[in-house]
């Protein structure tokens, strides 16, 4: 019967097998080769690339406009960011939830950033959420203001959902339909 003290050192003896394939010296090996900062080329010149083309952002720098959202059995969750034009790192949005036909939160207003954080306050001053940003997402945090829930139906609630992006742009942001059909982001 195999023990768990087996298993164990089966692991370590793989492990110290593996992690010479990572490119650093092996201790006791008879190498004294220090890796190179910035060694492999290829994946420098690759990460630059994806950098200056935006699909990945330096020290994020990727601004939060455009569209986002998801689908799902029951349900789909659309969000649209757009420069409020005035102030760096202002904003304004739309966002909606649909569980289904009948519960639902949809609002809109201004947002600002502080660093990963997307600060959305909703028109009429009685609901403000501070989400999380990281250039691929928008997250809301699990519990929201009380005010939210005059945004929601009864079941309704905006705690907790998370936001993919769709797209990049204004025009993408612009394209997101709320579920009645206008812009969401007032286009």
């Amino acid at each position: 019967m195999r023990t768990t003290h087996d298993a164990v050192r089966q692991m370590a003896v793989a492990m110290l097998l593996i992690l010479p394939a990572c490119g650093g010296p092996v201790p006791g090996a008879g190498n004294d080769a220090q890796p190179v900062a910035g060694g492999n080329a290829a994946a420098d010149a690759l990460e630059a690339l994806a950098t200056e083309s935006g699909v990945i952002g330096e020290d994020g720098s990727v601004e939060p406009v455009g569209s986002y959202g998801r689908a799902y059995d029951g349900g789909e969750d659309r969000l649209c960011v757009l420069p409020s034009g005035g102030e760096a790192k202002s904003y304004r949005f739309g966002v909606e939830i649909r569980i289904g036909e009948e519960e639902y939160c949809r609002g809109s207003g201004k947002a600002s950033r502080a660093g990963d954080l997307l600060i959305l306050r909703f028109d009429g001053g009685r609901c403000t959420v501070t989400a999380r940003y990281d250039g691929d997402r928008i997250a809301m945090p699990g519990a929201v203001d009380r005010g939210c829930a005059s945004l929601c139906s009864a079941r309704g609630s905006f705690a907790g959902v998370s936001f993919p992006r769709i797209g990049m742009d204004r025009a993408a942001a612009d394209g997101v339909m709320a579920n009645d059909g206008a812009a969401l982001c007032g286009g």
